[in-house]
């Protein structure tokens, strides 16, 4: 049986020295590849590698790739190659304007699907992080986009903008609401980050919601910015939180937040809280069970509890 050519390529990455001229010459091949997946492995190799001078290649099998979308099934190689433009910091405002158009629609089960849409999320960051002035423009399009990854894309790519515009365009996303709680979510880390202690009260009142899936996405983002603001407004409302699954959201928040404040929080829950509140606790640190130290301040504080 004749041996697949793109299993072997695929393999010989696997086995290449980037940094040597004999792995660049190979690595170059691979990207003029017209497998989506050779290249879609090889640009990865190469962001992670951060070599810089394979950008011009990179963005060149992208705009090929664009130009014959039939040969990137699931738009796999445009994606990895976008990513890995994106961690080159390579500035061609066009090159992510294009990958930001792009629509790809496969059949699936009972119709088509848009698989295209993580790929304008990742181009959204690109165009975010060049020197291009007009590049709020093309990401406040995208935050209407059909699909929500390139909504919740263009949401962080507005964040890390990181201007007053983009905070009032955050602003103005989450007060008028999405479909997709996930979407909001990242608006509101966003605009944590970028508005600080001024964002306190707007995350605040949508943690107050009635929607359980926004509540907890407030909850989460007020953790994940792991300011000591923003851990103190979690404290207290854990306190003053009588719904179990809300409760369990604020703990998991402060867990998430990995903070020294939040987790010596936690530990004191653990020895001193009711036995609810002490397991639920428990079961949000789990995820510092790689932790050593952690690990074993949770076992001395449920050694320490009263029998």
């Amino acid at each position: 049986m004749k041996n697949d050519p793109i299993l072997a390529a695929l393999a010989q990455l696997d086995d290449l020295q980037i940094h040597t001229a004999e792995g660049r010459k190979q690595f170059s091949k691979a990207l003029a590849s017209k497998s989506n997946l050779v290249v879609k492995k090889a640009a990865g190799i190469v962001g992670d590698a951060q070599e810089k001078e394979f950008a011009p290649q990179l963005a060149d099998a992208f705009k090929r790739f664009l130009d014959k979308p039939a040969q990137d099934k699931g738009c796999v190689a445009l994606t990895a190659m976008a990513r890995a433009l994106v961690a080159l910091d390579y500035d061609d405002a066009a090159v992510f304007r294009s990958g930001m158009r792009h629509v790809q629609m496969e059949g699936t089960w009972g119709g088509s699907d848009d698989v295209a849409s993580e790929l304008r999320a990742v181009c959204a960051m690109g165009l975010a992080n060049t020197r291009d002035p007009n590049k709020m423009r093309d990401l406040v399009e995208l935050l209407a986009d059909e699909q929500w990854p390139a909504r919740a894309g263009a949401a962080r790519a507005i964040a890390a903008v990181g201007s007053d515009a983009a905070a009032l365009l955050l602003r103005l996303k989450i007060l008028i609401g999405d479909r997709e709680s996930d979407v909001i979510s990242d608006c509101l880390v966003g605009l944590l980050d970028v508005d600080g202690a001024e964002a306190l009260p707007l995350v605040e009142s949508i943690a107050n919601s009635r929607d359980e899936a926004l509540r907890d996405a407030a909850i989460l983002a007020l953790g994940e910015s792991r300011r000591e603001d923003a851990i103190e407004l979690l404290k207290a409302r854990f306190e003053r939180t009588a719904d179990p699954s809300a409760k369990k959201c604020i703990l998991l928040a402060l867990a998430s937040s990995r903070t020294e404040s939040a987790i010596q929080h936690l530990i004191g829950l653990i020895r001193t809280g009711s036995a609810a509140t002490a397991d639920a606790a428990t079961a949000a640190m789990s995820i510092h069970q790689g932790d050593a130290r952690v690990r074993e301040a949770i076992e001395a504080a449920r050694a320490a509890r009263e029998p």
